[in-house]
């Protein structure tokens, strides 16, 4: 594994065990920093399945990356894009199996999302394992890059 994921990963690992929080819901108060990249998470798939880019601009960081499945990647500035011409869309995001591991500044977040997924004028079926890393800077938690693959059908 190679790039910004397992960048992340590696300075994320010599420090000491994670905080770690799992969670069918969202809190309502952000009393650990776990508590509050759940939040943060939460928010970002909102943004996402409603369009609110400006929320999204807020929540990721400038030089976000999502690794895709075939090993290229995308920046937030491509994703955004995609997001304004309507090349990618999702509706009706619903995550669940909640896991975050916090390892001082930096969070790992994984899921299972479902919804819908616009792909070539049509609304798909979207359902993914994924893992997003966060990254506090200047107090403040960003996203700065995710990767996701689908879950087969059963």
């Amino acid at each position: 594994m190679t790039g910004p994921l397992f960048a992340l990963l590696l300075l994320a690992g010599p420090q000491a065990g994670p905080a770690t929080a799992t969670s069918p819901a969202a809190t309502t108060s952000a009393a650990t920093p776990a508590a509050e990249v759940e939040q943060l998470e939460r928010r970002l798939v909102e943004a996402i399945s409603t369009k609110d880019l400006a929320t999204y601009d807020r929540l990721v960081g400038d030089d976000y990356v999502v690794v895709n499945l075939d090993g290229t990647e995308t920046t937030k500035a491509q994703v955004m894009a995609g997001y304004r011409s309507g090349d990618r869309g999702y509706t009706n995001l619903k995550i669940s199996e909640v896991k975050v591991h916090v390892f001082g500044d930096t969070a790992v977040f994984s899921a299972r999302t479902a919804g819908l997924r616009r792909e070539n004028g049509q609304d798909l079926p979207n359902v993914r394992r994924y893992v997003r890393v966060w990254a506090r800077r200047d107090g403040r938690w960003r996203a700065v890059t995710q990767m996701s693959a689908p879950i087969p059908a059963p």
